[in-house]
């Protein structure tokens, strides 16, 4: 007789005391004491390092061409290519289906149960995603005319119109790198994902607006990269297909219903959850203005450098999450999402604190006119902190199986986050955006995470995160707090700020080390590489 997770047997999670679960142990070193740790925290640990350096990439690059981006075309060329970006993204979340996560979710459980298949469910997958963003594209040269002259600006129109040419293309190269993931491989999707089409588009932004590319060459030097990301990624995934020993090409009519199943609630939650991220960008733009939303928009992306510690994570533990679940392992669940979210918070929260600290040193880097959004990034910086508090309960939610939940959540976030925009953007402008997009995430992370608790019995350990939460922001907000006080904005002072930062914090990491669980973290810096564990 099945048992509800909650009644189902579970390996011993310590907290602070005992013995973790020895399937996490970061003392189990099959190949000698040199070698690095073995498990599920070792295997998220070794990937998670090689996907920080690629989301660290693809953050560092998406800040280079933000910066280029407002410096050659000002508040409002950068506003119009930000509500494109925007557009472009909401639609590129509903038409890919939900199967980027679907292929995460489903690939770990055939490699081990029916690989054969494999190559039919990932054709399963892409076909769908391509011929919804053709299906998409068409329909938006359709409705076109109907669009000019109205509440959206003729530019931004034009943009939109450019952009949806390379829709296909982007979705192809989202679903195919998820796959890439869920066969067990994180490189790729790092590689291309996060490295070369990032790297491209500064470069073609550079070179475009020495031709006088304007508004249409920004929006070109962000989507032109989807192409030839979809073709790496196509190729990475027919060789991986073919090692897993995949064969077959047409899915059992058993395997296409667990996809649609699964894949259609999150189509539905996908859209709704970057309707969250953008919507307040284009929402700003109609009401305020193309120049409010350049401002808004040059603030938002910065604030998404942070999170990048919890992209890395979740590219690798999401899948562990799956196939650990399939197996009932739940003690393992439980302290593989525990102790990532607190490396989360080591990693991620100190750039939020030192960019709501410096929010006007970074902003004036735009150029002028930018300044006005430094209340805003302060609003957003602490919004996000409570979202990096929660780690990877997302993931967790929706590797559990309950996307259809996570659509519902999405639902009522976005309800909320509409609403609030509506009411008070017109009299407390941007901040109120901000403020507003911080309220829905918070709403957001505490539907997960006690929905997280019923599904699959896995508690968030609220307590123990929140302890190291406020020792994080303790000893990176005091040094900053104090560097403004004494001399003021600048940026010696960010530095001298982030370098007693990192001092201190690094001082509370030594002394609260084995409650964090970091020799996972330095193992990987010793030793020679041994295999994953058992999958």
């Amino acid at each position: 007789m099945a048992t509800s997770p909650a009644a189902r047997p579970r390996a011993e999670v310590t907290e602070g005391g005992g013995a973790p679960d020895p399937r996490l142990a970061a003392d189990v070193r099959p190949d000698g004491p040199g070698a690095p740790p073995t498990g599920e925290l070792g295997r998220a640990a070794r990937g998670g390092l090689v996907t920080l350096v690629g989301a660290v990439a693809s953050s560092g690059l998406g800040f280079v061409f933000s910066v280029l981006l407002a410096r050659e075309l000002g508040a409002v060329g950068a506003g119009v290519v930000f509500q494109t970006i925007a557009v472009f993204t909401i639609a590129l979340s509903l038409v890919k289906l939900g199967l980027d996560t679907a292929a995460v979710w489903l690939l770990p459980r055939l490699v081990q149960s029916e690989p054969t298949a494999l190559r039919a469910a990932v054709l399963a997958m892409l076909v769908p995603a391509l011929v919804a963003a053709v299906v998409t594209t068409a329909s938006w040269f359709a409705v076109r005319p109907l669009l000019l002259g109205g509440a959206v600006s003729e530019a931004v129109v034009d943009s939109v119109s450019l952009a949806a040419w390379f829709l296909p293309a982007a979705s192809l190269m989202t679903v195919a790198l998820a796959a890439t993931r869920g066969l067990g491989g994180v490189l790729p999707f790092t590689l291309i994902g996060n490295v070369a089409v990032p790297l491209l588009r500064p470069a073609l932004l550079v070179a475009l607006a020495a031709g006088g590319g304007a508004v249409l060459g920004g929006v070109t030097s962000w989507v032109a990269p989807w192409l030839g990301g979809a073709a790496a990624a196509l190729v990475v995934l027919h060789r991986q297909l073919d090692r897993h020993g995949a064969s077959g090409w047409v899915l059992r009519r058993e395997l296409r219903g667990r996809i649609a199943r699964f894949a259609l609630p999150r189509t539905l939650a996908s859209g709704l959850e970057q309707t969250v991220v953008w919507l307040d960008v284009i929402l700003v733009g109609v009401i305020l203005g193309s120049a409010e939303a350049g401002v808004y928009g040059a603030a938002s992306r910065f604030v998404s450098a942070g999170v990048i510690i919890a992209t890395a994570l979740r590219i690798v533990v999401a899948p562990r999450f799956s196939a650990l679940l399939a197996r009932e392992e739940l003690g393992a669940v439980e302290e593989l999402y525990r102790v990532t979210a607190r490396w989360i918070l080591l990693l991620g929260a100190p750039v939020y604190v030192v960019l709501a600290v410096f929010a006007p040193t970074v902003l004036s880097w735009l150029g002028p006119g930018f300044d006005d959004g430094v209340p805003a990034t302060v609003v957003l910086c602490c919004g996000s902190i409570v979202v990096l508090a929660a780690g990877n309960v997302q993931a967790l939610l929706l590797m559990s199986g309950r996307s259809g939940w996570s659509a519902f959540n999405k639902l009522l976030v976005v309800a909320f986050n509409v609403t609030g925009n509506v009411v008070l953007l017109p009299r407390y402008g941007i901040t109120a955006a901000a403020a507003t997009w911080a309220a829905s995430m918070a709403l957001d992370t505490v539907l997960a995470a006690l929905q997280v608790r019923r599904a699959a019995g896995v508690s968030v350990a609220a307590g123990a995160i929140l302890r190291t939460l406020v020792a994080v922001v303790a000893t990176v907000a005091a040094p900053a707090l104090a560097v403004v006080a004494v001399a003021g904005q600048g940026l010696v002072q960010l530095v001298v700020a982030g370098v007693l930062a990192v001092v201190l914090l690094g001082a509370y990491c030594r002394l609260d080390r084995r409650r964090l669980r970091l020799q996972e973290l330095v193992g990987l810096s010793r030793g020679r590489s041994t295999s994953p564990g058992p999958r």
